[in-house]
């Protein structure tokens, strides 16, 4: 059994692109893979942070063990922001295409300041709880 034919007829191929949109398309998705390898590591250091505040090796250490938390969390903050800031930084460059859905646009907006905004609350909490 062969396949049906395509709607524009055998062989032909619908919405194909030239190479400029394709090296755009790839330019942009690559800068979205790196947005969220950067809230990735933002997580990452949040994470290690509350253990490190969490856990400290003794008692002695409890102090120094918050701190440490507490900066590491905020490192976090600091690479959310900092891998925004590139990514829009990018798209600026680069150009979003104009047939993006606006809920796409939205993604990576609310991706990012939802990881701002977890570091920053653990951040807050961490501080507040040093002893």
């Amino acid at each position: 059994m062969s396949p049906p034919p395509g709607p524009a007829g055998a062989g032909a191929r619908v919405g194909a692109m030239n190479a400029d949109d394709s090296a755009t398309l790839r330019d942009l998705l690559a800068n979205n893979r790196t947005l969220l390898a950067f809230i990735r590591t933002a997580l990452s250091f949040a994470g290690l942070g509350f253990a490190v505040a969490k856990f400290g090796l003794s008692p002695s250490m409890t102090r120094t063990a918050g701190l440490l938390g507490t900066f590491t969390v905020a490192v976090g903050v600091v690479v959310a922001v900092i891998g925004f800031a590139q990514h829009r930084a990018v798209i600026r460059r680069v150009g979003a295409p104009s047939d993006v859905p606006e809920a796409a646009k939205v993604t990576h907006t609310a991706a990012a300041v939802g990881c701002v905004l977890v570091c920053t609350l653990l951040a807050v909490y961490l501080g507040a709880n040093i002893k």
